[in-house]
């Protein structure tokens, strides 16, 4: 199995972090510019696209979106920098359960599957921490 350092361990964990906690931000940012123009059936594609750009002008989406994409550039280097292997499945699972944690932190009603989600973070933590770790 190919290593991964403390560099690369603290890189994994950030992105994954960073990439993760944008998600609700953006959730709410792009619910924001819904509630405020509804989408029309007979919509042409000049006002598509305006709504579209209108939507960057707002602050709540497009902070959260920037930074977002700036995980996903930092995350395209990890796997250019560091082993496949590794950076893909943890940088993976830290955004899926930052996403899951920040949501919750922010009010998000999630499904009554929250046991299944907690034991399921608690075995990706698991896996990573493993992956991380053991040589």
């Amino acid at each position: 199995m190919a290593e991964c350092g403390a560099q690369c361990a603290l890189s994994i964990i950030t992105v994954g972090f960073v990439w993760g906690a944008t998600n609700p931000f953006l959730r709410r940012g792009a619910t924001k510019q819904e509630d405020l123009e509804r989408k029309k059936e007979d919509e042409r594609l000049l006002e598509i696209v305006g709504r579209f750009l209108k939507s960057f002008l707002d602050w709540r989406f497009s902070v959260p979106f920037v930074i977002n994409q700036s995980g996903s550039i930092l995350f395209n280097a990890l796997v250019v920098n560091f082993p496949v292997t590794i950076v893909v499945p943890c940088v993976n699972v830290i955004q899926l359960i930052a996403t899951i944690l920040v949501g919750r932190a922010l009010g998000e009603k999630i499904d009554k599957s929250s046991a299944r989600q907690t034991i399921g973070m608690l075995l990706a933590s698991t896996a990573i921490i493993g992956m991380l770790c053991v040589d």
